[in-house]
Parts: C-alpha cells; structure tokens; sequence
C-alpha cells in the first residue's frame, strides 16, 4: 500500500529558449533532502514551436520523454514512462530541453516541479537484466529489429500486447528500442521470465535531430545530445560498441521535413566503418518500399563501395502494437528480418548481424525465403553471406528459394550494386545457379526476390575476391550499369541451372503535433 505523501516544496521555472547555442538548453534545480518522488510538469506555451524533454541527476541520465507533454515521474521504486526509478540523491539537478522545431525564433519555456517525501506511481513488474539463451542451434531466426513500447514518449504499445502481436506472428525475437532511454530494460526482464519462446533483445533507438539509429544488444543510456559535450556520431556509436552492441542506421532516406524531424541520417561526421547494419525497409513495405526503400538502398551500396560492409536489417517502427491502422499504419514482424545464429540469444543475434548473416523479408514473415552462397568452380570451398571467397578465377553463385510463396518470383543477382542476371524461379521453390567470372577487383554480391517489378526479399552480401590469372582464357568482367542487365552484362553469365530441392528449414502515427517519431 502507497503511504500518503506530503509536500516537500514546489518550484516554478520560467525562461527563454533561444535559438543559439546548440540545440540543448539545460535547466538547473535543486531537489531537497527527504524526497522520495518528484514530478516534473512542462510547458513550451507553443502551438507552432517544439520543445524536447528530459532530466538527469548528480549521478547522470534518469529519463527522456521527447516530445511527450504529459508530467513525468521519478521515484525511488517506480519512475513514469522513459524515466529510471531509482534512489534520489539531493542537491543539483537538471531539465534538459531539446530544441526540436524553434522556427527561428526564441521558445518559452514553464516548468513545474513538486517534491514529495512518500511515492504515489504504484509498482510495475521489474527485473535485473540477465542473459537468456532459448535455442542453442545454429538456424535462421525471424525478428523485428525496430519496436516500441509505451517507455518510449510516442508509443502505447504495452510489453504483453508487443508479445501477443509478436508470437501471433511466428518471430523468435524482436528487439525493444524505445527513444533514448533505458526505462525498459528492468520491465523487459521481468517480462521475459517464463516468456520460452520469444526473445526480448534490450536497443535503444538514438534519436537526433539529424538521424536515428538503433543500439542493438544494449542495456545503458547512449548519450544522445549531439553538440553537447562533445556528443556526435562518433562518440555515440563508440558507447554502443563498448557495451558489445551493433549499431544500426534507421530509415536513411526518410527526409520528409517538420513532419518527422531528424528522420533521415545526416550526420556527416559518421564512423561508417564503425556501423553495423542499415534498415533498408522500415514499416509498411505498401507505402514505403517504392520510394524510400530504393533510397536507402543506394545509400548501403554507396558505403559498401567505399568498403564499409554493412548488415542490412528490416524494422517495423511499431509503436502501437499492430493496434494502429490506416495507411502508415507499422505493424510488429513488417518487415521481418531473418539472422542466421548459432543461437537464440541476445549476443549470438549480435554476433550474426556484425558478420553480415541477415536476409530482409521486406513485407513480413510470410515472405518468400532466399538463401545464397559462393562457392569455387570446383564446389570445394563455399561461402556464406558475410564471408569472402578468395582466390578463384570463376564465382558460381547459389540463391535457395524456399516455399510457394516464391511462385511467379523474380531471382535478381546484383553485384557491386548494379542488376547482372535474373531468371524466373519455379512455384515450389529452387536453387538457381550463376557462373560469374572474376575482375580481381573485391566484388559483392545479393539477391533480391522481385515480383512484378516490387522486392520481395533482400538477402545481405558474399564477397568474392578473385584472381582474373586463374578465370577461363584468361579473362575478367567489366559488369554491368544500372537496374537492367545489359547485353555485356549477360553475356558473362556462363550458366544459369535451376534445380528443385526441398526447402531449407528457416525457422507511425503523428507524435507531438507535427511531428512522427519513426
């Protein structure tokens, strides 16, 4: 039982936001001695201006709610939404306001605070983290790397809804990357107890106002505040890299303006040699895929040809659970990413992402699978995605269809990001071969899955490091240009064989105003 709580004190900030100096304001307060809970109530008194919000204490971060307006909490056993609970310390705190949308002109700031010597917020199910295994065999797992839940200040979606969507749709884990915060993590584990057939990944997703990225496998606060004590894009993939996560790039291409501030990655200072992975689909594939799909497809291109290997992963961006409908409407395994593991837990999935072993079925699970491999002339050695096959004068390369969903499919082979061959693939699924000879040059290879002219599935990269001395007569390939495979192009496809074989086992609405928080 809540005792009853008295009132310490209260405190009334007021002042401007101006438009210099970077785009955090911090606001000092003190919290007296004795208090058990505070309240932090806030105001930008804008209808046209967007002010971001959270606070940190002596010891560092306890929360972030963005663009959330309703009060946040913090308490000694329970915190409201995106805030840490957790012992009080007095003396010196701080509200960090973020200055999302000012116009050019000066915001206004009112914030209320009120301390309290007992808490109110009753207790949820929390939990220390622990690292959990739920299948120990090296196979393909189908996940959503991209979901919120009601910790982050734009979602709804609680734990046991996020669950229920997830096992419905037959995923073996989704990772929970709610907007710069950590607030999930203890409800995470205390919802993964007993939970045997789903895995709960602990993320983030860092949200700036020049880009967003997921921190996959991480369990402490990343620094978001870019500008801020030296915060940038390095500094924030250096802290994923020190907790041993993988740091993914989100919805490059999504540059849609005020309406979703920050969407699209432009942070020129990035370490791409530090990146993992890049979301090439994020949500709805029926209204995204057609045109910020392709975009962020040329952007992974451009950064494998300047040689930064890159992971490509699919992430719903569901915030409600699959309870949102209408036509952005995201919905939990919307994409579906497929990780080849050598187990089902946090740091094998980890692990399988950095080594590039992911496939991205870009509408959902019920996608058509695609496999693909590299192996010598003679068959002796063989490679998988992520992985080079070197010293070879002939590249044969292997893409396994499984299933009827592949029937009236398109296999496209692409290397070094340009369309070299394609052929139809049979209804009840097949391996299609292509003879590639080499150039000695470091090539890449994927396959995408296309059906009347749309994607499919889109598997990551085999890379193949040839020696041209070693190829048929002595020659090399100069590959093709652009989306269609020209006449050249076609005629270095020595052989296309199909054979049948059995299918391998494989197991955003509007946030704050204006403003999507994607």
């Amino acid at each position: 039982m809540l005792a009853l709580a008295a009132v310490i004190s209260t405190l009334r900030l007021t002042g401007a936001v101006p438009v210099e100096g970077g785009d955090y304001l911090l606001v000092p307060f003190t919290v007296p001695a004795g208090t058990v809970e505070l309240t932090v109530a806030h105001d930008d008194g804008s209808a046209s201006q967007i002010l971001d919000w959270g606070v940190w204490s002596p010891d560092g971060f306890r929360g972030w709610g963005g663009g959330l307006t309703e009060p946040a909490v913090i308490g000694v056993a329970e915190s409201s939404r995106g805030y840490r609970a957790g012992p009080i310390a007095p003396g010196a705190w701080w509200v960090v306001i973020g200055k999302a949308k000012l116009q050019g002109e000066p915001g206004q700031y009112v914030i209320d605070l009120e301390f309290r010597d007992a808490a109110e917020l009753p207790v949820r199910p929390r939990a220390p983290w622990a690292a959990v295994t739920l299948a120990t065999e090296r196979r393909w797992y189908a996940g959503d790397f991209h979901v919120h839940s009601e910790e982050s200040g734009d979602a709804s979606a609680t734990f046991d809804q996020i669950v229920d969507l997830a096992r419905g749709r037959g995923l073996d884990f989704v990772v929970l990357t709610d907007h710069n915060t950590d607030a999930h993590v203890p409800r995470l584990a205390a919802r993964q107890a007993g939970l045997p057939d789903l895995l709960l990944v602990r993320g983030a997703e860092v949200t700036t106002y020049a880009g967003h990225g997921n921190a996959v496998g991480t369990g402490a606060y990343v620094d978001h505040r870019v500008g801020l004590d030296g915060v940038g894009a390095p500094s924030i993939l250096a802290a994923v890299a020190a907790q041993g996560g993988a740091f993914v790039v989100n919805h490059p291409a999504l540059a849609l303006g005020e309406l979703c501030i920050g969407c699209a990655w432009d942070h020129a200072d990035t370490p791409w040699a530090e990146v993992d992975a890049i979301e090439i689909q994020t949500g709805n594939a029926d209204l995204t895929a057609a045109v910020f799909t392709p975009r962020s497809i040329a952007l992974w291109d451009r950064e494998e040809d300047a040689g930064h290997p890159l992971a490509a992963v699919g992430g719903s961006d569901d915030h409600r659970a699959g309870m949102e409908t209408g036509a952005v409407a995201a919905r939990i395994g919307s994409p579906t990413t497929m990780v080849l593991a050598d187990a089902l837990s946090e740091a094998a999935l980890v692990e399988a992402v950095r080594a590039g072993r992911t496939v991205v079925k870009l509408r959902g699970p019920d996608d058509p699978m695609v496999e693909l491999v590299a192996r010598d002339a003679a068959g002796a050695r063989a490679v998988g995605l992520g992985e080079t096959l070197r010293e070879v004068g002939e590249a044969e390369l292997e893409a396994t269809v499984g299933g009827a969903a592949a029937a009236g499919a398109i296999v496209e082979l692409w290397r070094d990001g340009q369309l070299v061959a394609s052929t139809p693939v049979p209804a009840d699924g097949a391996t299609v071969r292509f003879v590639r000879p080499v150039t000695g040059q470091r090539e890449r290879y994927r396959v995408e899955l296309t059906r009347d002219g749309l994607r499919l599935t889109v598997t990551s990269h085999v890379y193949v490091e040839g020696d041209p001395a070693l190829a048929p007569g002595g020659c090399c390939d100069g590959g093709g240009r652009g989306r269609g495979p020209g006449a050249a192009a076609l005629a270095f496809v020595i052989a296309v064989a199909v054979t049948r074989r059995r299918r391998p086992a494989t197991a955003p609405r509007l946030e704050h105003r204006t403003r999507p928080m994607f």
